[in-house]
């Protein structure tokens, strides 16, 4: 069984959550507590991929299927394939920190089990990141080359008997533009998606309910049609429409989710101002509430959590959880770490929270780095399909225009509606591989980038595929 689940998680992602995981077992052995302590926090607490595996370490220490929860999980991570060696290493390095009577010791332990994760991390992503040229190369030459040759060059070639006598007819070249190329391109993303390290799963994005205002194009589609028997008009009408609609009622959702991950980035800079405090004498829940309200965006979460903290009756772990948690389950874990601590030794607490602080802040830092380099792939991929590919569309229509107007042979009446056709499927297509690049595979995500390229691109087509009419 074991073996069978491992074969189905991508080893990219597992690599992405190991600073994570290296960063939960750090801080319950930094603060006194046991690397059996340090497992089950990350089985239950844990990335969704690791606390997997934790979980099945658990489970076999507790049925006696292994001896103990240290020989289980080295066990476990003999399984994991030669890309995770940094991750191995790092979990034994952590493992070797728990056995260690020193202090000192311990902590330069940590420290390196923490940079040994965060460099395969930048190593994993970092070929990540170059693997993409060559792909995004490809969709961009398919995308936006192939189609114009095909619409705009091949006609006028058939005009010239450059194929003989015989000519290509519209029927096949309708059917590579619409059919073909984007299915290449389909392809092309998903051997894209497979390999990305920084993928983000969440199951209340993956509600088909977002994918519901894109099917408002459907009676708009029908109504244009029916009042301007224009095919061509209809599609472009509806687009533009479906594409306004679906941007106005996912942008709530998204500048929601937009605003929660601001909190949670502030949230781990509280996390060391904590550990500052603590070290300078604050009591714990004084010092969780002035940190976490220093930044304004976050002074309504600092008020809740002073609330919770007047009515949770000593539980303070649950009250920071009940606040907290709504933002980010981990930093509220992380939190209660700190407390736990801070009952035995104020001071400790206040070192523990810098410590675990600067493990988050390196961890951004990397993530970051990578996640900046393909930004600008992301960014030249939407603006491929929202700008860059109708307007070079457009204006071969348009220049094929005047053409067929005094030669005989170019007939070009299918050719705005195949490409019209066309872009509206290029647009969801990037809107997949977009938001697969950015980590966030969400149906909400893809939905909501459909809706912001999509009506651009049909204005930007229809205004330059007209111009000079």
């Amino acid at each position: 069984m074991s073996g069978i689940k491992k074969k189905k998680v991508n080893p990219n992602v597992i690599m992405n959550e190991g600073p994570t995981v290296i960063g939960m077992m750090s801080a319950v052995i930094e603060s006194g507590g046991s690397l059996d302590t340090a497992i089950r926090d990350v089985a239950k607490n844990g990335p969704k991929c690791s606390s997997e595996m934790f979980r099945e370490v658990v489970t076999d220490a507790d049925t006696r299927a292994t001896s103990d929860i240290k020989s289980g999980l080295f066990n476990e991570l003999s399984k994991l394939p030669p890309s995770l060696t940094p991750l191995r290493r790092s979990v034994h390095m952590t493992a070797a920190a728990s056995e260690s009577a020193d202090p000192p010791e311990k902590k330069r332990m940590l420290k390196d089990a923490s940079e040994i994760s965060l460099n395969g991390l930048k190593e994993t992503g970092e070929t990540y990141s170059s693997s993409l040229n060559g792909p995004c190369m490809m969709i961009f030459g398919l995308g936006i080359m192939v189609p114009m040759v095909l619409m705009s060059i091949l006609p006028l070639l058939n005009m010239g008997g450059m194929f003989g006598s015989s000519s290509i007819g519209s029927e096949p070249i309708a059917f590579f533009t619409i059919v073909l190329i984007p299915c290449v391109i389909a392809g092309l993303i998903l051997s894209v998606k497979e390999k990305n390290p920084f993928m983000r799963y969440n199951e209340d994005d993956q509600k088909y309910v977002y994918l519901v205002p894109l099917l408002s194009a459907g009676p708009v589609a029908m109504i244009i049609w029916m009042m301007t028997k224009d095919v061509t008009l209809a599609i472009m009408i509806s687009s533009v429409v479906g594409g306004l609609f679906t941007f106005a009622v996912l942008f709530p959702h998204v500048n929601k989710e937009k605003t929660r991950e601001k909190q949670e980035q502030f949230l781990k800079d509280a996390v060391f101002e904590l550990g500052n405090r603590l070290l300078s004498g604050e009591n714990f829940e004084v010092a969780l509430v002035n940190s976490i309200g220093m930044r304004k965006e976050c002074k309504d979460l600092s008020d809740a959590v002073q609330r919770e903290l007047g009515m949770c009756r000593g539980d303070v772990c649950s009250a920071i959880r009940e606040s907290v948690g709504k933002v980010s389950m981990r930093i509220a874990e992380i939190f209660c770490d700190v407390y736990r601590c801070s009952k035995k030794d104020t001071r400790d607490a206040g070192r523990l929270g810098i410590s675990i602080g600067r493990q988050l802040q390196d961890q951004d830092t990397v993530r970051k780095s990578i996640q900046n380099k393909l930004k600008s792939m992301t960014d030249m991929m939407t603006g491929t399909a929202a700008v860059f590919a109708p307007l070079v569309l457009g204006m071969s229509i348009a220049m094929l225009g005047p053409v067929s107007k005094v030669m005989e042979g170019v007939d070009t009446g299918s050719t705005p509606m195949i490409l019209s056709v066309y872009l509206v499927e290029l647009c969801i297509l990037m809107a997949v591989l977009t938001a697969y690049l950015s980590g966030r595979t969400g149906l909400r995500e893809i939905a909501y980038r459909i809706g912001m390229t999509l009506p651009i691109s049909m204005v930007m087509f229809y205004m330059c595929s007209n111009l000079g009419l």
